[in-house]
C-alpha cells in the first residue's frame, strides 16, 4: 500500500510518462559472479517488488503503472528457486499490469505512440543506455546534468525529501546497528589492533544483522584523509582513530555516522581540546536545526564555531570570526560542508544535482571548503540529514605556498605544523563527529543520540 500510494502521488505531478529502471546485476570479475544486488534508490522507494532487470513505466495519461519483469524459465528455477509469478507480483504490487521484460521497446512505443518519455539514469550502463533508446534523452548516471530531465527529477525530489513514519523506522533501525558496530570497534581497539582488524569488527557487526556497509568504511588512524579507505595501518597509543561507517538494511535505507577516540587511554591534551571544539560545532549546528533554516547557514553556524574554538587554541589569530569565517581561515582546518541528505543513499539525491540540492538559482561557493556543501537547501518538516563538523591537520593545506601566503594573517602555521609533528611524526589527524538527523516542526531530532559522543563517555570506553 506504501508504494502504491507514492506512486499515486508521483503520477499526479508527472507531466510526461516515466520510465523507471532497477538496474541489473554487475559481475564481480567473470560474468557468472556478479557483486551483491542493490536496484536504483529511486525504484526502491516506488516498488516493493524488486528484482535485477526490472523496469516500470508510469503514464499520467491514464494514471497506469506498468511493470516489466525478466521472464520465468526452468533453468532459473534450477539455479536460483522459484519466483513469484507475474499475476502474483501483479496483485501484490497493486500495478495495472506485469509484462515481460523483452517487450518493454514494443509496448512502450504502442502506447506512447508520439508522445516523450522521460527517464532517469541508474549506475548500470546498460540498463541506462537502453532507457536513453527509449526516451530518445542522452542520461548519464555520472553527470547530473544528464541524469534525468529537471521536471521529472524535481517531481520525484519533492516525495523523497520528507521521509514517512515507515522510512524513520527503517533508519532508526540502521542506527541501532550502527551503534552496536561503533561501539565493537571502540571496544576492541588498542595499540596493535589493525585498522583491517576493526573493519572486520564493523562490517560483520553489520552483516549479522542483516544488513550491509551503506558505503565503503572509512576506519583509520589517518582521520585527515576525509575519505581514507585504506585500512592498512596499525593503532599505537595517543593515535585517533576516525571511524565513519554506517548500516544499510533490506530496505535499502541506511545511517552513516562518524565517531573519534583515542587509542590506550584518554584523549592527551590537545586530542581533548580538539574533540571538544568538534562536538561543541557539532551540537550548535544541530541546535541551528528548523523548518525554514538554510542549510547553508547551518554549515556557517559550525564554521564560527570552531572558528572561534581555533582562535582560543592559538591556530587561527585574534580577530572577527566572522571576518574568518568570511575569509575562509576555517576552512584551513574544516574543508568541507556540514553535511548532506541521508535515506535511500548515504548521500541521498546527490546523483540529482544541485538543480536540486541547490534549488532556486543558488550556487555553490567558489570558496576552498564552503564549495564542497553538497546542500543548500531551505530545511523542511521530516528532511534527514547529516550534520559532521570537522577538524583536521591535512599536510596537503598546512605546506601549501598559496595557503600559507593568502591565509598568513589570519594562520598560525608554525603551530599547524606542530600538530603534524604529534605522534612521534605521525601527526595529529583528523576529527570529525557526524550524526543523522530529522528536521522536526520544532527543531531536530537526532537519529543516532544513542551512539555514544560526549568525551567522558568515549573515554570510558576505550581500553588502556
Amino acid at each position: 500500500m506504501t508504494h502504491t500510494l507514492r506512486r499515486l502521488r508521483l503520477l499526479k505531478l508527472l507531466d510526461r510518462p516515466l520510465l523507471l529502471m532497477a538496474g541489473g546485476l554487475t559481475a564481480r570479475n567473470y560474468p557468472a559472479n556478479p557483486v551483491p544486488y542493490r536496484a536504483d534508490s529511486t525504484f526502491l522507494y516506488f516498488f516493493g517488488h524488486v528484482e535485477p532487470e526490472a523496469a516500470a513505466l508510469l503514464d499520467p495519461a491514464d494514471a497506469s503503472v506498468t511493470l516489466f519483469l525478466p521472464a520465468r524459465t526452468v533453468d532459473d528455477a534450477v539455479w536460483h528457486g522459484a519466483q513469484s509469478t507475474f499475476e502474483q507480483v501483479q496483485e501484490a504490487e497493486g500495478v495495472s499490469q506485469v509484462l515481460p521484460l523483452e517487450q518493454l521497446e514494443t509496448f512502450a512505443q504502442k502506447k506512447l505512440g508520439s508522445r516523450p518519455l522521460d527517464a532517469l539514469a541508474v549506475s548500470d550502463f546498460k540498463a541506462t543506455a537502453r532507457a536513453a533508446r527509449l526516451c530518445g534523452q542522452p542520461l548519464d548516471f555520472d553527470d547530473p546534468a544528464h541524469f534525468g530531465r529537471p521536471q521529472a527529477l524535481q517531481a520525484i525530489a519533492s516525495l523523497r525529501l520528507r521521509k514517512e513514519a515507515a522510512e524513520l523506522e527503517a533508519m532508526a533501525f540502521t542506527a541501532e546497528v550502527t551503534r552496536s558496530a561503533h561501539l565493537t570497534a571502540i571496544e576492541a581497539s588498542r595499540p596493535g589492533v589493525t585498522e583491517q582488524e576493526l573493519t572486520g569488527l564493523v562490517e560483520g557487526t553489520f552483516a549479522r544483522a542483516g544488513c550491509v556497509p551503506a558505503y565503503n568504511t572509512i576506519l583509520s588512524v589517518r582521520g585527515e584523509v576525509l575519505h581514507n579507505h585504506s585500512h592498512r595501518g596499525t593503532l599505537h597509543a595517543g593515535d585517533i582513530v576516525l571511524l565513519d561507517g554506517g548500516a544499510e538494511g533490506p530496505t535499502g535505507y541506511c545511517s552513516d555516522v562518524t565517531r573519534c577516540w583515542p587509542v590506550g587511554g584518554p584523549f592527551t591534551p590537545e586530542g581533548r581540546d580538539v574533540y571538544d571544539l568538534v562536538l561543541a560545532a557539532n551540537l550548535a549546528a544541530v541546535a541551528a536545526v528548523k523548518p525554514g533554516v538554510r542549510y547553508r547557514d547551518v554549515h556557517l553556524t559550525s564554521a564560527r564555531v570552531i572558528a572561534q574554538g581555533l582562535q582560543a587554541m592559538g591556530l587561527l589569530f585574534k580577530g572577527s570570526v566572522d571576518g574568518l569565517v568570511e575569509a575562509g581561515a576555517h576552512a584551513m582546518f574544516y574543508p568541507h560542508g556540514v553535511g548532506h541528505q541521508i535515506g535511500l543513499d548515504v548521500h541521498d539525491l546527490e546523483p540529482f544535482g544541485d538543480q536540486v540540492l541547490y534549488p532556486g538559482g543558488r550556487a555553490r561557493s567558489p570558496q576552498f571548503g564552503t564549495r564542497f556543501l553538497r546542500m543548500d537547501m531551505d530545511l523542511e518538516e521530516g528532511m534527514t540529514f547529516t550534520i559532521e563538523p570537522g577538524v583536521y591537520f591535512v599536510p596537503a593545506i598546512i605546506h601549501s605556498r598559496e595557503f600559507r601566503q593568502q591565509f598568513r594573517a589570519q594562520v598560525d602555521f608554525d603551530k599547524a605544523d606542530h600538530f603534524l609533528q604529534l605522534n612521534s611524526g605521525r601527526g595529529f589527524g583528523g576529527i570529525r563527529l557526524e550524526d543523522d538527523v530529522l528536521c522536526t516542526s520544532s527543531g531536530a531530532r537526532v537519529l543516532t543520540a544513542a551512539i555514544p559522543r560526549a568525551r567522558a563517555d568515549i573515554e570510558a570506553l576505550c581500553v588502556s
